[in-house]
């Protein structure tokens, strides 16, 4: 199964885009052309020689920088003009560094582009496409962004924001500096606009109009200062309006369906270190987004190593198995491969991989990760009792199955919030035991009549239970399942419905067990999966009808807590308590960005941003080297010729991870 991309570089308006996607659906990307295995990533950054490699785990730090003497003379120092202090505001102008000072810039990567996108509008109707995220993260700016590495916010378009005491009322304070890429300054009739654009119905796109609608519009205190009051207080509120796309005033004060007409195929001036090229455009086969030399904050020390690739050119493979053969070929430089037999089996026999022309790579990263297993309806007996739920995952030999059936690629779940940053470290695996499930059904009185029969039973009712699910791929790990199942004494029948009826019925809580999976958000919305006030609803995230007071107490505190540490223990409890009530029986996950990538390009010790996925951000961090660069052409011409390979594995954020756990711990 292929994973839907979850985090982007540190910007905020993809991640809100994909925050209004991710709350509600389930991991969605098209399936691998056969077999399992979700595109993971790889890289590696400032290579060291094969063989272990070790890390310095102290990230150096960048300071932000900004000149308080900047703006336009007329506007008060108070309201953001030149004199302005930033006193009473608040700022994050230090932080690990997201790049190498090694890396240069210049060259090109070629990727592949699974479809032709509907639009590249940037918001309304049909914009939201992998294409169009990744144009939104390269291109476009928000006021405020996210550090991947802490989490933490920190200035975009913005120097500094401010939160009033009763959480209501957000003002943000545009740099001066801030420019279009047509030279215009960016002010805050920009963000007016912006919004006001996101709240027109006539734009056809009511996830946005619900997101933005519980602010309300806001208002230009000043050329460069922003404010916007809220109708709820809820710290999301901050995130959404503080991570929004902004676009040129001048070019979106029109009427919703005229921006659909207008900017079906075209931008907007946009004030990111990236611009579409509309020459390189070739309806239906391929476009190139190059890098700006006009970028307004291109020198800021904060961005060192970063946006160093001189251009991206995508190219539309419609199928994975003719998108892997270009990838061998060097036709495409970059595949994040999506099948763990093409990973396990098929690249060791490539040529170039062999000689270190390509390279098979995987990044260890926190990029967000989903819940994927078989999702278990608590409001149906007997699997209202945790002990059946139990039971059930003590019989799911994951292990053995990852190790016949995907090559190793992958490792059991152990959270519903899996990675570094929420995940709580006290859940212990739960690991394959038939004997200690058939202990909790006989202890809930479910017997066999004689030694002879097949199934358990109670009070006259055969131990018995449906699992529906929605692909074939899904369907040697399942008759496992069935098999270790039937051994216990449970007879398991499994459905396979259209992934459009599975959607509806789980959707509607009929159903006893289902095979799902759902992406990750990198900031958590607990609510609204695990409320208890859509336990008995349907149509929700909580297809379990899990209720739990405590949790419901954690999900308020949570939505009202700014303090980013605060959020994390709240989640981390959240979690603690569904892993004991056992909802799901958990499956397995991909722990690494797992990718192919032609042997030019060089990264960072830690090798991607923190939170990098293969699909969309793993390279922001990369460069393309001129050495390797000349060295991989020279191979090319030299059928004997071979290059060094790095480590495979870059671990960098694991040990990172743990390094900080320890020092928690102490």
């Amino acid at each position: 199964m292929l994973q839907r991309p979850a985090a982007r570089r540190p910007a905020l308006a993809a991640l809100v885009a994909l925050a209004l996607l991710a709350m509600g659906c389930p991991s969605g990307s098209p399936p691998p052309p056969s077999g399992s295995g979700s595109p993971g990533s790889s890289g590696a950054g400032t290579q060291p020689a094969a063989g272990a490699q070790e890390y310095d785990l102290e990230v150096p730090t960048v300071t932000y920088a900004w000149d308080p003497s900047a703006g336009d003379a007329s506007v008060p120092a108070e309201l953001g003009g030149p004199g302005f202090t930033g006193e009473g505001w608040d700022t994050n102008l230090v932080f690990p560094q997201l790049g190498s000072a090694d890396a240069v810039r210049g060259g090109r990567m070629v990727r592949m582009l699974a479809d032709w996108p509907a639009t590249f509008r940037q918001t309304g109707k049909d914009w939201n496409t992998s294409f169009n995220y990744m144009v939104n993260d390269l291109c476009y700016e928000s006021l405020i962004t996210v550090h991947p590495t802490t989490l933490e916010y920190m200035p975009s378009l913005a120097t500094h924001w401010w939160i009033a005491e009763d959480k209501m009322t957000y003002r943000f304070r545009i740099d001066p500096r801030a420019r279009w890429s047509d030279g215009s300054e960016v002010t805050a009739e920009d963000v007016v606009a912006s919004f006001k654009l996101r709240m027109d119905p006539t734009t056809l796109d009511p996830s946005s109009q619900l997101t933005f609608g519980k602010m309300e519009t806001p208002t230009a205190l000043s050329k460069y200062v922003v404010e916007v009051k809220v109708k709820e207080e809820n710290w999301r509120n901050f995130l959404y309006f503080g991570g929004m796309a902004i676009f040129p005033a001048k070019e979106v004060s029109i009427e919703g369906s005229e921006y659909l007409e207008k900017y079906q195929f075209g931008y907007t001036a946009n004030s990111g270190p990236y611009i579409v090229d509309m020459d390189s455009i070739v309806t239906g086969q391929e476009v190139t987004v190059r890098r700006r030399d006009d970028y307004w904050n291109d020198d800021n020390p904060a961005n060192l190593g970063m946006h160093n690739i001189g251009a991206f050119k995508f190219v539309v493979v419609k199928d994975w198995n003719l998108a892997f053969e270009k990838a061998k070929k060097g036709e495409l430089d970059y595949f994040p491969v999506p099948k763990a037999q093409w990973w396990a089996e098929e690249l060791d026999k490539v040529d170039a991989v062999k000689r270190g022309l390509l390279l098979k790579a995987k990044f260890y990263t926190d990029a967000p990760i989903g819940t994927s297993g078989l999702a278990v309806n608590m409001k149906r007996a007997p699997l209202d009792d945790r002990r059946m739920r139990l039971a059930l995952q003590k019989l799911l030999d994951r292990e053995t199955m990852i190790r016949q059936l995907f090559f190793d690629e992958y490792e059991p779940l152990t959270s519903y919030f899996q990675g570094g940053t929420y995940q709580n470290p006290g859940n212990e695996p739960y690991e394959y035991d038939p004997f200690g499930a058939v202990e909790l059904l006989e202890e809930m009185g479910w017997t066999k009549e004689n030694e002879n029969a097949q199934y358990r039973t109670k009070d006259g009712r055969e131990l018995t239970f449906k699992l529906i699910y929605r692909s074939p791929l899904s369907e040697r790990s399942l008759t496992v399942f069935q098999e270790s199942c039937r051994d216990a004494g449970i007879r398991l029948e499994l459905q396979l419905l259209t992934p459009a009826a599975h959607w509806k019925t789980i959707r509607q809580k009929d159903y006893e067990i289902a095979s799902t999976a759902w992406g990750g958000l990198t900031f958590p919305n607990p609510e609204t999966s695990w409320h208890s006030s859509l336990a008995e609803v349907p149509d929700n995230n909580n297809i379990v009808a899990f209720a739990d007071p405590r949790v419901d107490e954690l999900c308020k505190e949570y939505d009202r807590e700014y303090d980013v540490k605060r959020r994390i223990e709240i989640v981390r409890e959240i979690d603690g308590i569904l892993y004991e009530a056992v909802p799901y029986i958990l499956e397995w996950y991909n722990p690494a960005q797992r990718v192919v990538v032609w042997n030019k390009f060089s990264w960072p010790e830690w090798g991607s941003l923190r939170t990098g996925d293969a699909e969309d951000s793993l390279y922001y961090t990369w460069w393309v080297d001129p050495a390797k660069e000349a060295a991989l052409e020279a191979a090319r011409n030299d059928a004997q010729a071979t290059l060094p390979k790095p480590p495979v594995k870059n671990t960098f954020w694991q040990e990172w991870n743990a390094a900080r756990r320890a020092g928690a711990a102490n």
